[in-house]
């Protein structure tokens, strides 16, 4: 699961991880913190390259007649080569979507409790994800999802697909016919990103921001 996620990320850093990407500061999502329906940042591959573009976060697929009303911000890794419209989304558009850290909120003590997972030394995470365009919605995307591994497992069983630099050529490479047995195969080994969980202290709303005036 990821319902919210980081990009603290520079344009200047994404450049160098990626060829010929050519991102300008004011092309970086103005918000920090993602959330459902928010436009957001996508790679892709583009010719010899790559590019960077919007995407609105909550995939709307191209064969729906109108847009949902909660569209799908996250998609389950397993099994969705074999769905009927969605495979067809996975096989022929697939983006990465940067982020530095994603959240969950797992029960604590009966409370919802804030918990903020990157890697260590603060390098940008590369979350797996489809996109499409609808005549209505424009262009939408998800993050797709897996199993978690054993560090997110305490708080949650599923976790965004992080890929390491070789995976991410992967996912972003055309293929005459998308590689279904190599996908499943990735599904199967377990990341080898070291993650950190933190706990996030929220500090609570001043009184005087409280007050309702008549």
């Amino acid at each position: 699961m990821c319902g919210r996620y980081e990009l603290k990320a520079k344009a200047r850093d994404l450049n160098r991880h990626f060829p010929q990407l050519h991102l300008g500061q004011g092309e970086m999502p103005q918000m920090v913190e993602m959330r459902p329906t928010d436009s957001v940042l996508m790679i892709t591959r583009h010719n010899n390259g790559h590019l960077g573009s919007k995407a609105r976060w909550g995939l709307v697929g191209s064969f729906l007649d109108q847009p949902p009303r909660s569209p799908l911000i996250n998609l389950r890794s397993e099994g969705l080569a074999t769905k009927p419209f969605y495979s067809k989304i996975l096989k022929r558009s697939r983006c990465l979507i940067p982020a530095t850290a994603f959240f969950e909120w797992p029960s604590v003590s009966g409370r919802k409790q804030k918990m903020r997972i990157s890697q260590p030394n603060g390098e940008t995470l590369m979350l797996a994800g489809v996109f499409d365009h609808h005549p209505d919605a424009g262009t939408t995307c998800a993050i797709l999802t897996t199993a978690a591994d054993a560090t997110i497992s305490r708080i949650h069983d599923r976790m965004p697909l992080i890929l390491g630099r070789e995976e991410s050529n992967f996912w972003l490479n055309e293929y005459a016919e998308f590689p279904d047995d190599e996908f499943a195969a990735m599904l199967q080994t377990p990341s080898q990103c070291a993650l950190l969980v933190e706990t996030i202290i929220e500090e609570a709303p001043s009184p005087q921001l409280s007050l309702v005036f008549a």
